[in-house]
């Protein structure tokens, strides 16, 4: 199932094709066929064992990136059982071989070599004992491990990598499938042959194959923080007792503090995995291992999951694939633009009370996460007679967002709506709010029709229009305790899951601020848990679709806007994830888009102007010769205009003032707050001190996460050049370096010359930029085809290898 394909229509001489998604039948998707009763019953998986192996390798420094040495622990629920160092003896002298002997007698570290690690140790406790395996990283460290690589077979690894670790045929590779830069899917190979005893089979019952449990310490970190961590900012966020040590020694002579230094990270790991594991117990998510969270978004599928709640494509398998097509043709997610670009406005930052759950409730979409499919019928004439009437007052009740469970074709006639399309000199497809016109009629949710009416005062022309209806509740659902407190209980039955959520957040933090210590700490990560359930149950698990590579060239019915399916050829495929609900990511976030052009709309009635939009903020602008004070009432009556709409408990307007807007060290206080956006995500907000120079609040580091940083925090502001941020940088939102970037940016847009961007005498930034990137696929690999041609396997560059990439292209003093 994909949604990749392009239906572009044919463009008249000074026309803009455009694009649209499409719904790929590829056969995963059940489609008009009866789901016979599974003849046999598997047998439950088995939980982790009470071992817990950690493990850490230390590699050479060249383009192979060989297996020096590791360290790791093997563990019996708490107590350490036993601890070692394992060595590849062609990558150690004599004399380090002597070194490390020594330290391991000195430490009480059992020694062995690699392959005995790997057959002793690793598979002995992993493999042989169901112990959980346990790393920072692990896709590199296990593929130091490995003896030769191939491809991965089976849908579910497609586009992964299967390590052979051992000689010894009866032990299974391990497969690794790269899914973001945070996570990657790890499982043993299932062996061949008859798993199942004799006598459970005439039971028809089935052993399920060993799989492994493997759990990536920078996984779950993510998962249950929202946030990526290095393993040094991990231990300090968590305050484990045991911190990662500093080391310049990578790639140098093994020295007995290098030894230290790995033996150390160890530790670290098994730590932070145990501050993690206990937090994820808090959930108590007994239904889905801690080796099965992979992010935010499994968190929120456990929780599903633990209700009882069946996926869509489940208790419907029969839907239509042209309907589905026509459904995917109107997905277009958030809104963001830049609508004054470099110049510098004060601004007022607003952004949208939890924007994606806020819609959820009020179109009472949870309904159709717990129905039992869903029905939909014709509402064309019902939907031109409500956008014909629709005003900025109805909008304001709550009972016409439950009017917006409708998807609607149009004929576009100078239409305002999201727009698909590679603009200017663009080489990619890139969405914008555009007038539109087409002589095919187009689908979009009903939303986008009453924001285009809004913005422009002209009604769309509907050419057909369909409503979706909820089915009846899927039985046998059953109430959870969010985070494990009993007082927190929510029945998906009787309660609208997105409403308890933000109601039960708005209480916890309302305590928070009278609680001390270890108390305050526990609803802090309680308030968190809320927010990131809240965030990944509301929209990203309704339009998870992971892109796999197809080992050649197939052939698909796709079905497009037209509703038939014709044939295509693909190279790529995207598997749906197990809660995929195409219908709910799309009306989220077109009634995300009305909520937003409802703003645009109110400031504009206001006599006032914005500079940018980001999916559920607004940066609204201050016009010249207006006082602050009568900007700040016109602001207040804006946000005062949403507080009907909010449908929880707490009250008041949805939409809020973000922190940004108050003085530092003084919450109450407003500050006049300035915005320079250069293009859409691409935005810096700042206030001014006494001299005049900016005080960075909100920096985006959009499009500039794959560089590698040129220079360190410690290393910064070594001319004095840029003052250190006044706020942390996870409140700004960048590292140390792009915020000084920023400063600079803003700091010549303020001189009157945007253009000059003085960065020469930033540390190394007179040097190539540098961008990592790691060899996750075996397409990524395949270009070093050639380097590794005839080269023993040892020294090839290999699955998950770091790769370097320099653009010399110059860029100090230069716009």
């Amino acid at each position: 199932m994909t949604p990749p394909i392009i239906a572009a229509e044919r463009p008249a001489t000074d026309a803009l094709p455009i694009a649209v998604r499409a719904f790929l039948d590829d056969g995963t998707w059940v489609s008009g066929k009866p789901v016979r009763p599974a003849r046999w019953r598997q047998v439950r998986d088995i939980r982790p064992s009470d071992w817990t192996l950690i493990f850490d390798t230390e590699t050479t420094t060249d383009a192979a990136q060989q297996l020096r040495f590791g360290c790791y622990q093997l563990r019996k629920g708490e107590r350490l059982d036993e601890a070692g160092i394992f060595f590849d003896p062609q990558s150690m002298t004599e004399a380090e071989h002597a070194v490390i002997a020594r330290y391991a007698e000195a430490s009480g570290h059992n020694l062995m070599t690699a392959a005995e690690f790997i057959d002793g140790i690793f598979y002995g406790v992993s493999y042989d004992c169901g112990a959980a395996v346990v790393g920072f990283n692990l896709p590199f460290d296990l593929s130091r491990l490995a003896i030769r690589h191939a491809s991965a077979r089976g849908k579910t690894m497609r586009g992964g990598f299967s390590l052979q670790l051992s000689p010894n045929p009866d032990r299974p590779a391990v497969q690794v499938k790269h899914l973001s830069r945070r996570a990657a899917l790890i499982r043993f190979v299932a062996k061949r042959g008859q798993r199942t005893p004799r006598g459970m089979r005439r039971r028809r019952l089935r052993v399920p194959a060993r799989r492994g449990y493997f759990i990536d310490v920078k996984t779950l970190a993510a998962a249950l923080t929202a946030r990526t961590f290095s393993l040094g900012d991990l231990a300090e966020f968590l305050d484990v007792p045991a911190r990662k040590l500093d080391t310049d020694e990578h790639g140098g002579p093994l020295t007995e503090a290098y030894l230290t230094y790995a033996a150390q990270d160890v530790q670290t790991t098994w730590e932070c995995y145990r501050a993690l594991r206990e937090r994820y117990a808090g959930h108590g998510l007994t239904g889905t291992p801690a080796s099965r969270i992979l992010s935010e978004a499994g968190i929120g599928k456990a929780y599903l999951k633990e209700m009882g709640i069946k996926p869509w494509h489940e208790v419907q398998p029969d839907a239509p694939p042209a309907l589905i097509g026509a459904i995917l043709g109107t997905y277009y997610g958030g809104r963001s633009e830049v609508h004054l670009r470099r110049v510098i406005r004060q601004v007022a930052y607003c952004d949208f009370l939890s924007m994606y759950p806020t819609v959820c409730t009020l179109m009472e979409l949870w309904r159709f996460v717990i129905a039992r499919g869903m029905t939909w019928q014709d509402a064309t004439e019902e939907a031109r007679n409500l956008l014909a009437r629709a005003t900025m007052g109805d909008l304001q009740e709550r009972s016409f967002w439950r009017c917006l469970t409708v998807l609607v074709q149009v004929a576009p006639e100078a239409d305002l709506f999201p727009v698909r399309a590679k603009y200017g000199d663009e080489k990619h497809y890139t969405i914008g709010l555009n007038y539109l016109s087409s002589r095919t009629p187009l689908w979009f949710t009903f939303a986008d029709c009453v924001a285009a009416k809004l913005l422009t005062g002209k009604a769309p022309r509907i050419v057909r229009a369909v409503r979706f209806v909820p089915g009846t509740v899927q039985p046998g659902l059953k109430p959870v305790a969010i985070a494990g407190n009993p007082a927190y209980r929510i029945d998906p039955a009787r309660d609208d899951f997105y409403r308890r959520l933000i109601d039960l957040r708005a209480e916890v933090k309302r305590t928070m601020a009278a609680a001390q210590g270890p108390d305050r700490e526990r609803r802090d990560t309680e308030q968190l848990a809320l927010k990131i359930l809240a965030n990944a149950t509301s929209y990203g698990i309704f339009v998870e679709l992971n892109v796999d590579e197809v080992a050649k060239t197939e052939e698909a019915i796709c079905h497009g806007i037209e509703g038939e399916g014709f044939l295509v050829s693909i190279s790529q495929i995207e598997t749906a994830g197990r809660y995929f609900h195409p219908l709910l990511a799309t009306l989220i976030t077109g009634a995300a888009r009305l909520m937003l052009a409802i703003a645009e709309q109110l400031v504009r009635d206001a006599g006032l102007e914005w500079v940018f939009c980001d999916t559920d903020s607004l940066a609204i602008a201050k016009p010249d010769g207006l006082n602050t004070l009568e900007f700040g009432e016109r602001i207040m009556a804006l946000r005062d205009w949403f507080a009907p709409l909010n449908p929880y408990a707490a009250g008041g307007s949805l939409l809020k003032m973000e922190e940004a807007n108050f003085a530092i060290g003084r919450p109450s206080e407003l500050e006049p707050l300035f915005a320079f956006a250069v293009s859409a995500k691409r935005y810096a907000l700042f206030n001014r001190d006494a001299e005049r120079r900016p005080i960075l609040r909100k920096a985006s580091a959009h499009g500039l996460g794959h560089l590698i940083a040129p220079y360190q925090a410690k290393d910064a502001g070594a001319q004095g050049h840029v003052p250190a941020p006044n706020v942390d940088l996870a409140e700004i939102g960048a590292e140390r370096w792009q915020h000084d970037l920023w400063y600079r940016i803003v700091s010549a847009a303020l001189a009157g010359r945007p253009a000059l961007v003085v960065t020469d005498d930033f540390p190394r930034f007179d040097e190539p930029a540098v961008s990592r990137y790691a060899a996750t696929t075996p397409t990524l690999l395949r270009w070093f085809r050639r380097y590794n041609r005839r080269k023993p396997y040892r020294e090839q560059v290999r699955p998950f290898g770091f790769l370097l990439a320099f653009q010399a292209r110059g860029v100090a003093g230069s716009e």
